[in-house]
């Protein structure tokens, strides 16, 4: 008998011992999200090991406390009044599931992207993993991202998109042309094989540092279906760098050239380029012409 209250004593003890560390866990990812909504990352990152990798949609690798952060920052600033109402949690063994809801309105900056006015709802689930000192040491992170970006970007058109990455590249951004761009966008005819981001940002660095006052003159702007065609022209002076073997003319230059953007949920997927770039070289004096 002694032997059987002894056991259930036991069997007592763990369970309310569970019940008190599993509360311990929903609190304080409740209070990470309350603190992520008021701004207060610092105070959010007391929730966190400083070894905690972040598994989300919006990254294709793993983001470390920093770069966490920094989303979240990124996330407050776009959504001022951003709300992460956590539906229902189920606790396992150092362990916690999370549904929820993020409701926001975007009137601020997104990632460098402009704010579009719309208020986005939309279901999340999340896996927190915690370790031995109860600190969230992996979250895995899951909504849709097709919809998120679908709400973000209502009513703003393509011809929209294709008018802000131009504006973009006349403030010679080439990380805000970058973030309105899928990640796995392909850019065809800045060389002779379509190039990834990092391939179009080389090609146009070396435009923007030969010329110095590279503007990108828009003369029509056209939109169909998922893309838009853009009729421009670049203008500048060699002044920087050498280009294509050039050293600095002085010399000004104009050349045409067109643009397609093929868009998907709000971000160009491909790009097609057609310049005069013989015209151009003409125009520096790399190939003499008969007159």
């Amino acid at each position: 008998m002694k032997s059987f209250k002894m056991s259930v004593f036991v069997l007592c003890m763990a369970a309310i011992s569970t019940g008190v560390h599993a509360g311990k866990l929903e609190s304080s990812v409740r209070n990470f999200w309350s603190a992520v909504d008021m701004g207060d990352f610092d105070k959010a990152a007391q929730y966190l090991s400083s070894d905690i990798q972040v598994f989300m949609p919006l990254s294709p690798t793993p983001l470390n406390l920093e770069a966490y952060k920094g989303v979240g920052m990124a996330f407050r600033t776009g959504f001022p009044d951003i709300q992460h109402k956590i539906a229902e949690c189920t606790e396992g063994t150092m362990t916690l599931a999370v549904r929820g809801l993020f409701l926001g309105t975007n009137t601020g900056s997104l990632m460098g992207n402009p704010p579009t006015g719309n208020r986005v709802e939309l279901p999340f689930l999340q896996y927190w993993t915690f370790d031995a000192a109860g600190k969230a040491i992996r979250i895995e992170i899951a909504f849709d991202l097709t919809a998120f970006n679908a709400q973000l970007m209502k009513g703003v058109s393509n011809k929209d998109l294709a008018n802000t990455l131009m504006a973009e590249l006349n403030k010679h951004n080439l990380n805000g042309v970058i973030k309105n761009c899928a990640s796995d966008a392909k850019f065809y005819g800045w060389e002779p094989q379509a190039v990834d981001a990092e391939g179009y940002r080389k090609a146009m660095m070396e435009i923007l540092d030969a010329f110095p006052d590279a503007k990108f003159l828009i003369l029509d702007v056209i939109a169909e279906g998922d893309k838009v065609v853009v009729r421009h022209q670049l203008e500048g002076t060699h002044t920087g760098a050498a280009f294509k073997g050039v050293s600095a003319t002085n010399r000004k230059i104009v050349v045409p050239a067109t643009v397609i953007f093929q868009f998907r949920n709000g971000k160009a997927t491909d790009l097609w380029l057609n310049a005069d770039a013989l015209g151009m070289m003409i125009q520096l004096g790399a190939f003499p012409v008969s007159k």
